[in-house]
């Protein structure tokens, strides 16, 4: 049996020629021509003998190179290659530091690439806040370690005082994390799965979420309608001017703010919204009541006829786009509270008077405000949206929501 530990601290500074001192067992020291000095295991496995340098001396002391070459006999004697594991234990470090992916860093990577894919920058805030609520919970946790009851711990709070928006933070929180253990090969379950949570959060009541929805969605009765439009045309600002033409057209707020010129055909009386701006994902073209058209010739950025192709229709006061939080001021300014109405709500009172005042079918009112109740495959036989019976429908509201003519129609109602 070959002797071991034949070597000593003394003997190690005092060598100077090039070679190898062996201190058995494998364990080597190799001087250089430089007269540098390195441990090295020398181990023969399956026939083939292989060198693995273990790091320098005196950095590596001679007593923890020889407990590292003991360590890596043992290895050798199980038939195990030193060489090899170490390789295969520094690729499973580095597989297993990829997999620390903060929430934050998540969040951040997941949002540059959705971002590309939503309509408006209202949707972006919305995602962003989603994120940031949750990030009370999480934002210290790496992604893997998230547990369900943690989303929970997210989504319980307002779960059933504002369902709708709380079933649409689950839904995104289920996308992100659906998309970084994808990104990130993470190979863990997705904590955020909807069935599993929807089996463990409170059942929602109908009533709850219908009272909900008529909460974020204030409206005036559509009797209102001509009173209000009053109010907003008396105020000069621009967007007093987008509010009245959200009013007449019945479109959304984004759609309407982000409208450019191109989009309107204002011979024909029309305005064409590209699906890629539509909440639906399809192309809507939009019949102009006369009071819309002249409205929108006397816009500034109309510019007499000559309008900027690309250019926003609706401008800020120093050019560039107009922002949503503007026309919620203006409803405040001419005297309604956000208890009263909302920009979206003046959609709903449209919808209203289409259903109890006008009678309309259901399917021809829902096109008017670009929605599509109609079941797949009537879609699919029923290509048309109503186009011809909408422009009469936008022009009998338009009128009724201009004071002027509802007094004389009202006038000649009850003389007849």
């Amino acid at each position: 049996m070959r002797s071991i530990n034949n070597l000593t601290d003394a003997a190690i500074r005092a060598r100077t020629k090039t070679g190898n001192m062996s201190d058995g067992g494998g364990l080597l020291v190799q001087v250089t021509k430089t007269g540098g000095k390195s441990f090295t295991y020398r181990f023969q496995l399956n026939r083939v003998r292989r060198d693995m340098g273990l790091g320098p001396y005196p950095l590596l002391s001679l007593s923890a190179a020889r407990e590292l070459r003991d360590e890596l006999a043992r290895l050798v004697k199980q038939g195990i290659d030193p060489i090899e594991h170490k390789r295969d234990a520094r690729i499973a470090a580095a597989a297993a530091h990829a997999k620390r992916v903060s929430y934050a860093t998540a969040c951040e990577a997941f949002m540059a690439v959705r971002t590309k894919t939503l309509k408006t920058v209202k949707q972006v805030k919305s995602w962003n806040k989603t994120f940031a609520d949750a990030g009370k919970v999480l934002s210290e946790l790496y992604m893997h370690e998230v547990s369900r009851q943690q989303i929970i711990a997210c989504l319980e709070p307002n779960w059933l005082t504002t369902p709708t928006a709380a079933n649409e933070n689950m839904l995104r929180l289920h996308a992100l994390f659906r998309w970084t253990i994808v990104r990130y090969e993470l190979g863990t379950t997705n904590p955020a799965s909807i069935p599993e949570l929807l089996e463990l959060l409170p059942k929602v009541t109908k009533e709850a979420d219908d009272e909900e929805q008529d909460k974020g969605r204030a409206s005036l009765p559509w009797s209102d309608m001509p009173a209000c439009m009053t109010k907003v045309r008396a105020d000069k600002s621009m967007e007093a001017r987008a509010m009245e033409f959200i009013i007449l057209s019945g479109a959304r707020l984004e759609e309407a703010l982000q409208m450019t010129w191109a989009e309107l055909d204002l011979a024909a009386k029309k305005w064409t919204v590209h699906k890629s701006r539509m909440k639906a994902g399809k192309t809507q073209t939009v019949p102009l009541p006369a009071q819309a058209v002249d409205l929108l010739k006397a816009l500034p950025s109309y510019n007499e006829g000559e309008p900027k192709a690309d250019g926003f229709v609706f401008t800020a006061q120093r050019g560039g786009k107009l922002y949503g939080d503007k026309l919620l001021d203006l409803l405040r300014r001419i005297g309604y509270t956000v208890e009263q109405v909302t920009t979206h709500g003046m959609r709903k009172s449209l919808r209203t008077y289409l259903g109890e005042v006008l009678k309309v079918r259901e399917e021809v009112a829902e096109a008017v405000i670009a929605h599509d109740t109609r079941s797949r495959i009537r879609k699919t036989y029923e290509r048309t949206r109503f186009y011809d019976e909408r422009i009469e429908l936008m022009t009998k509201w338009a009128d009724f929501t201009d004071e002027r003519i509802a007094k004389v129609t009202k006038l000649a109602k009850d003389a007849a």
